[in-house]
């Protein structure tokens, strides 16, 4: 080879790699690559182009530096590598809504009503699909709702007093205790066509009946007025409507207190009476005669007076808040004797069951839920309810007021007050889960 030849060589080897070295520079990247030497006949082709990959790589690595999310922002999403030349399609944009909400509030004026002081009944109609609310001392009225809480009649100045409520045996008549006086309301439920039964004493004092129940082909009729020493429970024969004022044959202790009573369609002869004014209070069970009840058991609650009774469907047990102990106790009905407990919280004061078991447990407290919602022999709530104040009013939290709770279906039922609506519940519907 002539020195021309090897002198040209060498010039264009150099015009490459300055050529090189110029693109890194301008690239900003640094590379490490072979050094040549004039004396490899083969070195110029090879040399320019791995300093051309290097090049690439590091203009590559400066254009993926350039393009590297700024501090505090998410980095864009890397599309997954695909075989298919088929561009993924568009997803469709989605929203979360919440379902509709199925609570029921629905305010309800009780002329008379004392707020926080006394409640009358609250009794679920499933044929008819009714709900009836009688609102107790100082009041006369009857409230007619449908399941959904519309309210459909209202019938005032019916009871004075208006207290609790039975289903005749047929369904066809509402029977309402008129706990200021001495009688019962009688309410033709296909026609509101209104009777009356006379349940007072012979002498003219009042017995101020309480609450009502069929059991044995009779109507029982609990009484006792606050301010009497003496209460008992009377017999209404329903074929000729005599009213016998003492229709307990045979008790171990004096009844002192007007008595709230539950019977059960499994013991069709059972009825369980509670107190309602003495603590702790006084329960029996008694079988149901054609002339008579006849205790069978008899005991007393833990805590205070009786506030709602629930048989079990079975009519095995029966639930009887009382305000204390702080849960809800179930007493076997054959011997009054507690066989389970609903825990719950602070003073206990409702209970419903529904016909497959389900215990529906109500409590008066202020800072915690107001209804909680059992298994049969269940230790856990399923669900829980809490009576704040209503939507878009800003007052204190309404309490579940004694008493006042009912089920049917896939609802409950319950009755709440509050300290600055006097004269006025609100009937709360709840969907069950």
């Amino acid at each position: 080879m002539s020195q021309a030849t090897r002198t040209g060589r060498r010039a264009r080897f150099w015009m490459a790699t300055a050529a090189v070295f110029a693109l890194l520079a301008a690239g900003g990247g640094t590379a490490a690559a072979r050094t040549a030497t004039p004396a490899d006949d083969g070195a110029v082709g090879g040399n320019v182009a791995q300093a051309q990959l290097v090049a690439d790589s590091s203009r590559s690595k400066v254009d993926r530096e350039s393009k590297s999310p700024r501090p505090g922002k998410p980095p864009r999403p890397t599309p997954s590598p695909t075989s298919s030349p088929t561009a993924d399609p568009t997803p469709t944009p989605t929203t979360t809504t919440s379902p509709p909400s199925t609570d029921v509030n629905v305010q309800i004026p009780i002329p008379g009503y004392t707020t926080g002081f006394r409640f009358g009944d609250i009794l679920v109609d499933e044929a008819r699909g009714r709900v009836y609310i009688t609102g107790g001392k100082g009041t006369d009225g009857l409230i007619v709702t449908d399941l959904n809480g519309s309210v459909l009649r209202t019938l005032p100045d019916i009871a004075p007093g208006a207290a609790g409520m039975v289903l005749s045996p047929d369904g066809s008549k509402l029977y309402i205790a008129a706990g200021d006086q001495d009688w019962l309301r009688i309410v033709d439920l296909d026609t509101w066509e209104l009777d009356g039964q006379f349940v007072g004493k012979t002498d003219g004092t009042m017995t101020c009946p309480k609450d009502l129940a069929f059991a044995a082909g009779q109507l029982w009729v609990s009484w006792g007025c606050e301010s009497e020493p003496t209460a008992g429970i009377g017999r209404v024969d329903l074929a000729t409507g005599k009213f016998d004022v003492y229709g307990v044959e045979a008790i171990d202790e004096r009844i002192s207190s007007a008595m709230l009573l539950a019977t059960s369609p499994a013991q069709p002869d059972m009825v369980i009476a509670g107190a309602t004014g003495t603590s702790p209070a006084l329960l029996v069970r008694f079988e149901a005669t054609a002339t008579g009840l006849v205790q069978r058991a008899i005991s007393r609650t833990d805590g205070g007076s009786v506030k709602q009774l629930a048989i079990t469907p079975d009519g095995t047990g029966v639930i009887v808040p009382s305000g204390a102990p702080y849960y809800h106790p179930v007493l076997r009905t054959s011997d009054l004797v507690e066989v389970h407990q609903y825990p719950t919280v602070t003073y206990p004061n409702a209970v419903a069951i529904r016909p497959d078991g389900l215990v529906v447990a109500g409590t008066n407290s202020s800072y915690d839920k107001d209804v909680w919602i059992f298994e049969p022999g269940g230790a856990t709530p399923i669900a829980t309810y809490e009576f704040g104040h209503l939507p878009n009013q800003e007052t204190w939290a309404h309490n579940l007021v004694d008493g006042a709770l009912a089920v049917s279906g896939n609802k409950i039922y319950a009755v709440t007050d509050q300290l600055a609506e006097p004269e006025m519940v609100t009937l709360r519907i709840r969907t069950l889960p």
